[in-house]
């Protein structure tokens, strides 16, 4: 009998550079960088700082910019806010009691 195998989770964080209110839009657009690596499809995140699950509606097409920088664009629900700040970081693992 094999023991069974064990896979690594890659944690994936996104830091917040820059956060758009564009009233026609559906939510907050915010610009990050990912580290380390890209996020394939929509991302469940999580606040890293309070374990809040950030609710993303999308991700954005690519601009000049982000092609060139080679940050994300990610449409957040306007419910979170308070949490769509430049400089708050997310996670993909949902540390321990997040919401």
């Amino acid at each position: 009998m094999h023991a069974p195998e064990l896979f690594a989770v890659t944690v994936i964080r996104f830091h917040v550079n820059e956060v758009f209110d564009i009233a026609a839009r559906g939510g907050l657009a915010a610009v990050g960088a990912t580290q380390p690596g890209e996020f394939v499809g929509i991302p469940r995140l999580y606040d890293e700082t309070t374990g809040h699950h950030i609710r993303i509606l999308g991700v954005d097409h690519p601009t000049p910019r982000t092609r060139r920088t080679g940050e994300t664009i990610l449409m957040i629900d306007r419910a979170d806010a308070d949490y769509v700040k430049v400089g708050r970081r997310w996670t993909t693992v949902a540390p321990p009691g997040a919401s």
